[in-house]
């Protein structure tokens, strides 16, 4: 049945998540084919539609890498957004999401032949040189500044404080935004140079 209302999907969403429960209840952390249920179709799109949108400088394996991180943080956004799941849980979901995002912007901004992008300068500096030619905003500067803070401190030995109420949804949402932009930019730039 397909929903037509909001109402349809409140009910729908509160016996779904009780037809969940009942599933764990009687599964528990059994490994059981029978107890799976199906992720929604629709949501990812395919490794080839994420190639596509990267630039064409990087190699085919650099491109399949980034199409499953992005793969992989639509999972983690059907997580977030999808279910109740609250509290550390759900901040180390978006702790996946700031690794999986700082991990794909190094990679993008690995440009051969491109200078400062081209050496082993660190993602700081080639952000810096990225607003200074127009390719991201001070503003998606500073954000991606925050996210690979975020991103290097992800080392369990060296914490220096707790990770409650450490990450947010928008340090994921803010820099993924401003990732698909200079994914773009850069998409463009690199065809223009031929």
């Amino acid at each position: 049945m397909a929903i037509q209302s909001d109402e349809q999907l409140r009910v729908a969403a509160m016996q779904a998540g009780e037809l969940l429960q009942d599933i764990q209840n009687y599964a528990e952390r059994q490994l059981r084919d029978d107890a799976k249920v199906s992720f929604p179709r629709g949501l990812m799109k395919t490794n080839e539609e994420y190639r596509q949108e990267c630039p064409g400088y990087l190699t085919q394996l650099q491109k399949s890498s980034c199409a499953y991180g992005f793969m992989y943080l639509d999972v983690l956004w059907w997580l977030s957004s999808r279910t109740d799941i609250g509290g550390i849980a759900k901040e180390m979901i978006f702790k996946s999401a700031i690794i999986t995002l700082g991990t794909i912007t190094e990679a993008v901004l690995h440009i051969p032949s491109e200078g400062i992008f081209d050496s082993n300068a660190g993602v700081e500096l080639r952000l810096q040189k990225a607003s200074e030619r127009g390719w991201i905003s001070t503003d998606d500067c500073n954000k991606w500044k925050q996210l690979w803070e975020n991103r290097n401190n992800v080392h369990l030995r060296l914490l220096d404080s707790s990770e409650f109420n450490k990450y947010k949804k928008e340090h994921v949402n803010e820099p993924f935004i401003a990732l698909k932009s200079l994914m773009a930019k850069l998409k463009q730039w690199q065809e223009a140079r031929g």
